[in-house]
């Protein structure tokens, strides 16, 4: 199985997953999605014959790649802050 994301979901019938280091742009149709995803989740992807052909929650990396950004967050918004005090 491969990682990637859900970067977007379009007219709510085929979401397009960005699989691997490289990136690779894939767009599936919603019903291969598990219940509830959405945009900015994490889901592990098997592969049959070139197509994809099931897509299940990575909710581990949902939640660590969560966390990174939100501390990557804090660091601009503590760093904006000193800015624009002086």
């Amino acid at each position: 199985m491969q990682t990637g994301v859900i970067d977007r979901i379009v007219a709510g019938q085929h979401a397009v997953l960005l699989i691997g280091e490289d990136e690779k742009e894939v767009v599936v149709p919603t019903l291969l999605l598990p219940l509830g995803a959405k945009e900015g989740d994490w889901v592990k992807v098997e592969w049959q014959d070139g197509q994809i052909v099931r897509v299940e929650a990575d909710q581990e990396e949902t939640a660590e790649r969560k966390k990174k950004l939100e501390a990557k967050l804090a660091l601009l918004k503590k760093g904006q802050r000193s800015k624009f005090k002086k």
